[in-house]
């Protein structure tokens, strides 16, 4: 019995510690933040950004659901409602009707340079 519980214990433990805890590399030059109105994207990468555009990934990638920012300068940080992203077909994000796997930012330096971030959805 005692070794039951304790077996119990350890998975309950195991997959509650990692919630609320995005897998984002603590130097990426662009951060991804993810609330319940708002996905927050800060640009830490030195240089101003161009093109950037975020996207929303629902699980089994059926419709992409994107939001183009243009232009993000260093430091800068930018919130962007859930419901201003649009699918390809016009369809506004609603997070009652569709289950995100995870926000994608993509982006250029002025350097000409990539920028990728993915975090998963929490």
């Amino acid at each position: 019995m005692r070794f039951c519980l304790l077996v119990a214990l350890t998975l309950l433990l195991g997959n509650c510690s990692g919630q609320g805890v995005a897998s984002q590399d603590p130097n990426a030059p662009v951060k991804i933040l993810i609330s319940q109105m708002y996905v927050t994207v800060k640009n830490e990468s030195g240089l101003a950004l161009n093109d950037v555009e975020i996207a929303i990934i629902p699980i089994g990638r059926t419709t992409v659901f994107n939001k183009f920012l243009g232009r993000i300068e260093n430091a800068e940080s930018r919130n962007v409602m859930l419901g201003d992203f649009i699918g390809r077909d016009g369809t506004p994000f609603n997070l009652r009707a569709i289950k995100p796997r995870s926000v994608e930012v993509k982006g250029k330096d002025v350097k000409g340079q990539e920028h990728t971030a993915e975090v998963p959805w929490q």
